[in-house]
């Protein structure tokens, strides 16, 4: 046997064992030495920390000065992401500050709801702290009144559970209601109303805002009663372009739930009939659908406005009363003669 046939069969031998070969010795042959040991991963540690309390004013920032307040002696968790199991814990100190060494890598932050937290109907909407080897990752950890769903959702939520929405009002109070306290707000899943808002925060179309409230219904109309508007509103944020539809579209909306309830709507080139009890019918050629002058709509807007024969770009929130889609305008500004073709 030729000494390059005994070192490929010795190789050969070897590497089928699932060893390394070692040339020795002057004939260059050797023997099987074990593989070795695979490189261990470094087990690195981080930590994540943070101050948990009250964010009164909704910022997520702690502002002692805007009324937040420090929550002691809460048990605070690190999670496995997407899992329960706890790669660490602690308490937070009387000025609501803890400090937990974890594994790098994404966690799931947890904070056990306390008796006092319960009490006060505070919620911790959650977040997924980046930990680094040998670094402490900061997190604020905000207490809230409620975490933001999106309008469909809340839509969805049964009679008298609380939801929190934020959005931008299209409707502002006093639009339809002499009591100046109820808007429509949307948000990119659609729209609702907000019934029972303070006066005195002077909301605005365009303000963007942050509610908390009670899911109800009247006459089959989803609205947010009881609200709690959040103190961060945005003044003069950009109102939603109104959705293009038919009167056929709005007539065949059925559903208290359909994505076009509550939101704003804009129809084209329509006639508008005769009004009785603040109601019209008005078709864009398409089939007759309601147009609705609530409340002071009628007063500002006014049923003289629309002559029959004539057509009409009217722009308004879809209401959903009784069962029944209306078309209901603001003001005269939701109202414009144009050419019938």
């Amino acid at each position: 046997m030729s000494l390059s046939m005994n070192f490929r069969t010795l190789f050969t031998a070897c590497r089928s064992a699932g060893l390394l070969s070692l040339l020795v010795g002057a004939a260059g042959m050797g023997a099987c030495i074990d593989d070795p040991e695979p490189v261990t991963a470094i087990e690195a540690t981080g930590k994540v920390s943070g101050i948990l309390f009250f964010d009164r004013d909704n910022n997520n920032v702690y502002t002692p000065t805007a009324g937040d307040s420090a929550m002691a002696g809460v048990a605070i968790r690190v999670l496995d992401r997407g899992t329960t199991r706890v790669l660490g814990s602690g308490t937070t100190g009387a000025n609501g500050r803890y400090e937990i060494n974890v594994p790098v890598g994404t966690h799931d932050l947890d904070v056990v709801r306390s008796a006092d937290m319960i009490a006060s109907n505070f919620i911790w909407c959650g977040a997924a702290p980046s930990v680094y080897r040998n670094e402490a990752t900061f997190v604020q950890t905000p207490l809230k009144f409620g975490c933001v769903v999106r309008v469909n959702v809340a839509k969805q939520a049964v009679a008298g559970a609380s939801v929190t929405i934020a959005g931008v009002v299209t409707a502002q109070p006093g639009r339809y209601r002499a009591a100046n306290d109820n808007l429509y707000m949307q948000d990119p899943t659609g729209g609702i109303q907000v019934f029972g808002v303070p006066a005195a925060l002077n909301l605005q179309e365009g303000d963007s805002i942050e509610v908390t409230g009670v899911m109800a219904a009247f006459n089959t109309q989803l609205q947010i009663t009881s609200p709690r508007i959040a103190p961060n509103i945005k003044r003069g944020a950009e109102i939603p372009d109104p959705v293009v539809v038919t009167t056929a579209q709005l007539a065949t909306t059925t559903n208290a739930l359909a994505p076009n309830v509550g939101r704003l709507v804009s129809v084209r080139r329509a006639t508008v009939g005769t009004f009785a009890s603040g109601n019209a019918p008005f078709d864009d050629g398409s089939g007759a659908a309601q147009v609705r002058l609530d409340g002071n709509a009628a007063t500002t807007i006014g049923t003289t406005r629309f002559v029959t024969g004539r057509c009409y770009n009217i722009t308004g929130i879809v209401g959903f009363f009784n069962n029944a889609t209306q078309l209901q305008p603001r003001g005269p500004f939701d109202v414009t003669e144009v050419p019938c073709s």
